[in-house]
């Protein structure tokens, strides 16, 4: 089973929009790239994307996506996929994900980053969203899983 961890937003300010974070609801900064900045209050995350560097958001502003932690990404995914998801990735969008992440040694991927499972898909909405494990939770959104 599936729970919401993750919010991400996308904002031309970054900086700005997490100091408010911090300022009005006492969010602490956890992770810093040059595409977002990731809040938590030690539950849930919060990702700050920059819409001017950010690829996966260039030009977008408010909510991006949702994401979902669990045990099995595959399992999740084909419930997701049954249920009227489309799988919404692109192999250089990973590849620059992990590069963002400092993730890259030589151009190949860390042993942690090997480990780490991240789907994206968008919803019969049109709302994305993505499926996460745990490894990739502890690591990108910092949060205790």
């Amino acid at each position: 089973m599936g729970k919401l961890r993750h919010i991400a937003i996308a904002v031309p300010n970054t900086d700005e929009a997490a100091t408010f974070y911090e300022q009005a609801f006492g969010l602490k900064r956890v992770r810093q790239s040059v595409s977002a900045i990731l809040m938590s209050d030690g539950v849930i995350s919060l990702a700050i994307l920059d819409n001017k560097t950010s690829h996966e958001a260039l030009g977008h502003n408010g909510l991006h996506h949702l994401g979902f932690i669990t045990d099995d990404v595959g399992e999740a995914s084909g419930r997701a996929e049954s249920s009227g998801a489309v799988y919404a990735d692109k192999a250089e969008n990973i590849a620059k994900r992990f590069a963002n992440r400092g993730q890259l040694q030589d151009g190949q991927l860390t042993a942690d980053a090997q480990q780490q499972e991240q789907r994206k898909y968008v919803d019969p909405n049109g709302i994305k969203f993505d499926i996460v494990n745990n490894l990739h939770a502890r690591n990108s959104w910092r949060l205790p899983v």
